[in-house]
């Protein structure tokens, strides 16, 4: 039996029909155009989202035969959840080379950090898509499947890292100098990657979708987004708030300092930060804040996405899953707390997807296709861009609007009474 509902469900559902109607009578959007009025614009894009609920997926998807965005190289499908395992490993059989349409580019952060991407570029005017990685050893080698699928549809795709991962690190540009900081300067770096690829000729309109910490990143940056860099962001399973994630895998739960553990948090930093011999969140976060002149606690109080989204005037939805192993299911609670009066926001939570890179790879891929052809300018006029899944579909998968959770209407106050105190010193209070 399906969870209930989203209490939208019906509006979107009505708005689905509007949505059809606008698409058959408008011109596609063009970058430069007048912006949509309000209402069409909210009609546009909870219609967006009912095609999206629309689609059929299959939690107990199997990957068959090869995805074709790799073409002419033979790439095996591959289960969503070897992306951050074996999947994102340089060398493994599991991750593919970025296909020959991409290059690999060099750009720089607001502070000079420098930071390592790929980026395909299309000849003619197209629409471009920023990629943002999670918290991954490789970074970058993480979401090639995803940049591929974009770039084998038309987009502009530029995947960067964010500062001192590993290609950084081996490069010589990470640590010592520019250190993690599980969010505020990497949020900076999405943005200055962002405005690169905006700046390539030939990009009218830059769209950007993030998974993970670089989900949470994604909202950061949208948020700090002065210069309009950005005109549609879609998020998976990013943190609400970054010390809330963290404490949320304390050991004992509810615990105060110097008690608390945080052994899942520490297994990942061990893996990720340079120079790799870090044991615990609160040791890279000193050394941070002692190279970049402030505090710890200052540093968490920049990485609440679920406050920050309050700053984004551009379409952005995020999604969650119930059974997510890492970023818990109150933390789309936060965001759904903080939506309210923005009617180019949303927040859906699927019952079983697990983290990040959900279960069914061809329902994700669609979802980000269709997304995108719908709510990034320009986009829908443009006959070079596809919705066309490069991996195999799954049969036997429900309507998503079948599998959802309900997030009720959460207040503001309850998506605060989620905040943790300050993991490093819980008794410096919540930094959120």
């Amino acid at each position: 039996m399906a969870a209930p509902r989203s209490p939208r469900a019906a509006a979107v559902a009505a708005a689905a029909v509007l949505f059809v109607a606008l698409m058959a009578a408008a011109p596609g959007r063009q970058a430069g155009a007048a912006p949509r009025p309000a209402a069409s614009a909210s009609a546009g894009f909870q219609g967006t989202i009912a095609a999206i609920e629309a689609l059929p997926y299959q939690p107990a998807y199997v990957p068959v035969g090869t995805d074709s965005a790799f073409a002419p190289a033979v790439v095996a499908n591959d289960f969503p959840a070897e992306d951050y395992t074996t999947g994102s490993i340089p060398g493994s059989p599991d991750n593919p080379s970025y296909p020959a349409i991409f290059h690999q580019v060099v750009i720089h952060s607001f502070d000079g950090a420098p930071l390592i991407g790929e980026l395909a570029m299309h000849p003619g005017n197209h629409p471009a898509v920023l990629v943002v990685h999670g918290f991954n050893t490789h970074g970058i080698a993480s979401v090639v499947r995803w940049a591929a699928m974009l770039a084998a549809n038309g987009y502009d795709v530029l995947a960067a890292d964010q500062r001192d991962y590993s290609y950084e690190y081996s490069a010589g540009y990470g640590y010592p100098n520019y250190p993690q900081t599980f969010g505020w300067k990497e949020a900076q770096d999405v943005l200055a990657a962002g405005q690169y690829l905006k700046s390539q000729p030939g990009v009218t309109s830059v769209g950007v979708v993030g998974f993970s910490e670089g989900a949470q990143n994604t909202v950061l940056a949208m948020a700090e987004d002065t210069t309009h860099t950005f005109a549609a962001g879609l998020t998976f399973s990013g943190p609400a708030d970054q010390d809330t994630q963290i404490y949320s895998s304390a050991e004992p739960p509810g615990c105060s300092t110097p008690e608390c553990t945080y052994p899942a948090t520490d297994a990942l930093v061990a893996l990720v930060v340079p120079p790799y011999d870090y044991t615990d969140p609160c040791t890279p976060l000193d050394y941070a804040a002692t190279y970049y002149k402030t505090t710890g606690f200052a540093i968490m109080s920049h990485e609440s996405a679920f406050h920050a989204q309050q700053s984004i005037r551009v379409p952005l939805l995020n999604f969650y899953a119930a059974d997510d192993p890492l970023v818990k299911p109150f933390e789309a609670e936060m965001m759904a707390g903080y939506e309210g009066g923005h009617s180019l926001q949303a927040t859906v939570e699927i019952q079983h997807g697990g983290h990040a890179y959900y279960f069914d790879r061809w329902w994700q891929q669609e979802a980000i296709l269709n997304y995108f052809k719908r709510e990034l300018p320009g986009a829908s006029a443009d006959s070079t861009i596809g919705v066309a899944a490069t991996v195999n579909q799954t049969p036997g998968g429900l309507p998503l609007s079948q599998q959802l959770v309900s997030l009720g209407h959460p207040t503001r106050s309850e998506a605060d009474s989620y905040l943790a105190p300050y993991v490093c010193d819980t008794s410096a209070g919540s930094p959120g």
